[in-house]
């Protein structure tokens, strides 16, 4: 094993498992040396194809190959015990999102993981796509002005009796839950990144979410941040899209599709492809996250910027070489426990105003 290679373990199996292996195999910093599964069949499928050691439990997993690193892919229902029996071990954590489904949860795998001294990595992957990073450097350098106005809109579907939302196993009946395109499961990535992208905290937050159990209806989000944007968030994954093909694009990544994973390759038309709006007051950004296509409109031009031809999933690696140099540098992770921790407060104050009929206002962690 090269020197400075860490090992890495992964436990859940998952759809999006599979990706992330193929990231990591592509990495010089990080040796996989197993997985852990519970469902025999797709534990020995995938652990079949990549030939990897493979193991029922993460407890097993973690005694027989003691990974530096323990990547949690899990339902995040079962994070916080993941994350204990991980920290225990001594491996650095990096955890999918959400980080937990309770608050409770998610400040007892922060403590555990101090307890212990390694280090807890939040996956918010997004931050790691190359027209969210350009997009958010055109921010900081002035190319837009002050931001106004950020919007995410996600609706799709082939109508409400063909909807699935996620089970009880990610997301406990009663609770905020719904499908994979809603709230909970993908908004919460923006509730990370909207703020990330104008390095502006989340300070009032008003919505409503689907919850576990219940059935589907049009989710939204207004968020409010400190420096004076509002965040947009619109979700509906029970009805039917109405975009023209005309709004569609030559894509430069994958795409991630529900209930069948990462689909497509490089340089094929995407009809929908998932983007973020981003308004200033000199300018304004289109975001196509995993198209990996960014579009800039000022001085009454429209643009295309130069990115990396970095195809999703790739970001994934990018991610977990991210974590390798700030565990070799000795530093707390970029996008550590407080990110994790922020995010899912803002999730719950959307819920809380549903409850109570006014804006929440949140108390933020640290920064991270």
């Amino acid at each position: 094993m090269a020197q400075g290679r860490r090992t890495l373990g992964i436990v859940g199996l998952g759809a999006v498992a599979e990706p992330h292996i193929e990231a990591y195999l592509r990495l010089d910093c990080v040796e996989i040396t197993g997985v852990a599964e519970p469902a025999a069949e797709r534990r020995e499928a995938v652990s079949g194809r990549f030939g990897l050691p493979a193991f029922e439990s993460c407890a097993q997993l973690l005694a027989a190959a003691r990974p530096d690193i323990l990547c949690v892919l899990t339902p995040a229902s079962t994070h916080r015990r993941i994350v204990e029996e991980g920290a225990r071990a001594g491996a650095h954590i990096l955890c999918e999102k959400p980080m937990a489904h309770t608050l409770e949860d998610a400040y007892a795998m922060e403590h555990a993981c101090r307890q212990h001294s390694v280090r807890f990595c939040y996956g918010s992957s997004y931050r790691h796509l190359p027209a969210v990073i350009e997009a958010r450097r055109l921010i900081a350098e002035g190319s837009i002005g002050a931001v106004r106005l950020l919007v995410e809109e996600v609706i799709t579907g082939e109508g409400e009796s063909s909807f699935r939302p996620l089970s009880a196993t990610h997301y406990p009946v009663g609770g905020p839950g719904g499908g994979g395109y809603g709230l909970v499961d993908h908004g919460i990535h923006m509730l990370d990144i909207l703020p990330w992208l104008c390095d502006s905290p989340i300070a009032t937050l008003n919505g409503r979410g689907d919850r576990t159990g219940a059935a589907a209806r049009p989710e939204f989000a207004l968020l409010g941040l400190t420096n004076g944007a509002l965040g947009v968030l619109l979700y509906d994954g029970s009805t039917w899209p109405l975009e023209l093909p005309s709004e569609g694009l030559f894509s430069e990544g994958r795409e991630w599709v529900d209930r069948r994973g990462w689909v497509g390759s490089r340089g094929l038309w995407d009809a929908h492809p998932g983007n973020i709006r981003v308004y200033g007051s000199k300018g304004s950004l289109r975001i196509y996250h995993y198209a990996n296509r960014l579009l800039l409109s000022r001085d009454g031009g429209l643009q295309e910027c130069e990115l990396p031809r970095r195809a999703t999933p790739a970001h994934f690696g990018a991610q977990m070489h991210q974590f390798c140099q700030e565990l070799d540098a000795g530093a707390d992770p970029s996008c550590g426990s407080a990110a994790g921790i922020r995010t899912l407060q803002a999730l719950f104050a959307i819920y809380d105003s549903e409850t109570s009929g006014t804006w929440q206002t949140i108390s933020l962690p640290p920064r991270g």
